[in-house]
């Protein structure tokens, strides 16, 4: 089993391993991304987070009816044996469901969510709770798009909103 822990924080440097870092810059900042790559030796198969490219949702309007979409980061995965292809699974982050992820600044919390496609219908999860599963093919690398949407109409506070998201590749 290989990790890829996500973490939505436009603070820096509070990763401890390989970040990849996004940045929002003003005063409502809805998430820039922080990745830190985890991995675990595996028996028979064996795959790699090779490349991340950060999330970042930009500036979030409270008086906007419609969403924000503009949060697209991906995942390359890099697999080797094993006789099946790998799924890749995201966790529920703070929240602990799939249904409505949450990012918090301080006490205030902001809902939002990631997605496997781009018209963001099918939420990316673990396979239960409403979540969908990706696949990573073997044998070869892997690129997985991360589709991101804060549902419009939230009052929020302005503040930089963050959640930690763990991306697993079981094999």
């Amino acid at each position: 089993m290989t990790n890829l822990k996500i973490g939505f924080n436009a603070r820096l440097g509070e990763a401890r391993h390989h970040t990849v870092r996004g940045l929002c810059n003003t005063a409502l900042r809805a998430c820039g991304v922080l990745l830190a790559i985890l991995s675990q030796p595996a028996l028979a198969a064996n795959c790699s987070f090779t490349s991340v490219t950060a999330i970042s949702f930009g500036n979030y309007n409270v008086f906007a009816a419609s969403p924000n979409d503009s949060g697209v980061g991906t995942i390359q995965i890099n697999c080797r044996g094993g006789e099946a292809n790998m799924l890749v699974t995201l966790s529920t982050g703070q929240s602990g469901n799939y249904a409505a992820r949450l990012m918090n600044s301080g006490a205030d919390l902001l809902t939002y969510n990631l997605y496997t496609n781009a018209a963001r219908t099918v939420i990316w999860g673990d396979g239960t709770g409403g979540g969908s599963t990706m696949a990573a093919d073997r044998n070869s690398t892997t690129t997985l798009s991360i589709f991101g949407r804060i549902p419009g109409g939230q009052d929020a506070a302005v503040g930089t909103y963050s959640d930690f998201i763990i991306a697993t590749v079981n094999f």
